[in-house]
């Protein structure tokens, strides 16, 4: 009976203390981060890059295609009587609709009246995207706000009927730009002391670099993103992730001189892999001498561990920064016993 009530007072004794001690391992358990710093807490930097897959695709309904045997296609009115020689067409319709005049028209090439036949042209190109994004986490809802560079390659267009008449054409440029502005907000749909999963999605303008597009021809629209964010917590401030998503744009060309607007369609998949740094909500400790590794109060303030990178846990409990010895990692090259 007495050994038993001992064990019970031992086990009651280690738990009282563990209740009553902060999550900062001592002192006034109503210091916290305040007023603008608890603010600034609440912001955090998205940065990724990655890779995606567009799906292009256009239909030419009215103007008339001259296909040239083994060259370019072109655009023409299609109301005018064709003879030996067209009085102009427009080749380049994807990015920047340029005039020929006085083309010959050879007894290999191919005339088709797309009033009465349309024809889509479609293409598959890969592009990196980079992007750079600020967001405001309240509970478990994100807002923010974003920029993306993406670079896109060259693609072939193939139309999609007659392929012995019509021929695939490739874009004039190796490489072209896009750059996006959008508005950001997702909610977390899991959450764990590691890990979160988020889904989200960004809504914004877009534009071409004007090296291989023409602005004056070209007007895009809104585009639309939705994705899902996988994410490990490194630390208190910082995340790594990585994020699928499927995206919706479109533009539209007018071709000068047919006065006919082409739609473009630009639907794409991405898997991007980045990082988030949440600003921290805490000062690091002033005092060069400390050694504290977590949350601890100086006076009336509660300060951040001085000893701790950025990605490791700020305000760790037992084990939690360095769970592995040692005497197994790596850098142990001949296993010695450090203990």
């Amino acid at each position: 009976m007495r050994n038993l009530l001992a064990v019970c007072l031992l086990i009651i004794g280690g738990i009282l203390p563990t209740w009553g001690q902060s999550s900062y391992g001592g002192g006034d358990p109503s210091l916290e981060a305040k007023g603008f710093r608890n603010f600034l807490g609440n912001f955090s930097l998205h940065v990724s890059s990655g890779y995606g897959v567009t799906f292009y695709s256009h239909e030419i309904n009215g103007p008339g295609i001259l296909q040239v045997k083994d060259s370019t296609a072109f655009l023409f009115d299609n109301f005018y009587v064709i003879s030996d020689t067209l009085d102009a067409g427009y080749s380049n319709w994807v990015n920047n609709a340029q005039a020929a005049p006085g083309i010959p028209v050879g007894d290999e090439d191919f005339l088709l009246g797309t009033d009465t036949l349309a024809v889509k042209y479609k293409a598959t190109g890969g592009s990196i995207p980079i992007s750079l994004a600020v967001s405001y986490t309240y509970d478990r809802y994100r807002f923010g706000v974003g920029f993306t560079y993406e670079q896109a390659f060259s693609t072939k267009y193939y139309p999609s009927i007659l392929p012995g008449d019509l021929q695939p054409f490739k874009t004039n440029y190796a490489t072209s730009s896009i750059s996006r502005y959008y508005l950001y907000v997702g909610g977390e749909v899991f959450r764990s002391m590691r890990h979160t999963i988020a889904v989200d999605a960004t809504l914004g303008t877009f534009k071409f670099g004007k090296k291989h597009y023409n602005p004056d021809q070209i007007k895009t629209k809104l585009f639309f993103n939705l994705g899902v964010s996988f994410e490990r917590s490194l630390s208190e401030y910082f995340k790594v992730y990585v994020r699928p998503s499927a995206e919706l744009k479109n533009y539209s060309l007018t071709v000068p001189g047919l006065d006919y607007k082409i739609n473009h369609f630009m639907p794409a998949f991405y898997l991007n892999v980045g990082a988030i740094l949440r600003m921290p909500d805490l000062h690091k400790c002033p005092i060069s001498s400390c050694n504290t590794q977590r949350n601890h109060p100086h006076g009336d303030k509660l300060y951040r561990s001085r000893m701790h990178p950025f990605w490791k846990w700020q305000n760790p409990n037992y084990g939690q920064n360095y769970p592995q010895l040692v005497k197994y990692k790596g850098r142990n090259k001949k296993k010695l016993n450090p203990y």
